[in-house]
């Protein structure tokens, strides 16, 4: 399947983009691609990182906000990779429907039919704020609390990037917390002309 006909829904993760794009997908009869169903079989194509080399206190505890940015959006270009390489081997119908929280817009856009086929779920900082931080300590550091706080402080950073991203692409942005049933109104109406161009393709 060529990417530039693929729909894509993006977003930071716990946004909601694999519930909203199962709904989606299943309702219109479209391909679902979850990037994270792909995990374990990208894990030996991908390039070895700093990340992956790290314990968890460098990671959580040492690391800055921005460092931990940094490191996603540099995991995220990667997994983009190999994204694109799997959806070249899909069939060409039913169209695609694309999912996950690797899916930065700067990359979705480089690959994008029209604008009309992307959007991005991003949550209310202050409401992630508090959820990630309910999860409590993470287990396998030195101070899990702190820990949790700093990881949460880099997730902020990450929802933010993905925010200012689609805004400068002028690609649309979804609020995360918005009811679940007008979340997917609005996702199927933003991709009715894509879902009916495939149509008038098939045999």
């Amino acid at each position: 399947m060529d990417p530039s006909r693929v729909l894509w829904i993006g977003g930071p993760r716990g946004s909601g983009t694999s519930a909203l794009a199962q709904a989606v997908a299943q309702r219109a009869g479209l391909q679902l691609y979850s990037v994270d169903d792909h995990a374990e079989a990208h894990e030996p194509r991908l390039p070895d990182t700093e990340f992956a080399r790290l314990s968890p206190d460098d990671r959580w505890l040492a690391a800055k906000p921005d460092q931990m940015l940094a490191w996603v959006l540099n995991g995220s270009r990667h997994r983009f990779r190999l994204v694109l390489e799997d959806l070249r081997a899909l069939a060409d119908a039913p169209l695609a429907l694309v999912e996950g929280a690797e899916l930065f817009p700067t990359s979705v856009s480089a690959v994008l039919g029209a604008a009309d086929q992307a959007l991005f779920l991003v949550p209310d900082p202050e409401q992630q704020r508090e959820r990630l931080l309910a999860l409590g300590p993470i287990s396998g550091t030195s101070d899990g609390e702190r820990a949790r706080v700093n990881a949460t402080e880099g997730d902020l950073l990450i929802t933010a990037r993905y925010r200012q991203e689609a805004r400068d692409l002028r690609l649309t942005v979804l609020p995360a917390e918005r009811r679940f049933g007008e979340l997917v109104e609005v996702a199927e109406t933003q991709f009715l002309r894509a879902i009916s161009a495939a149509g008038d393709r098939s045999p």
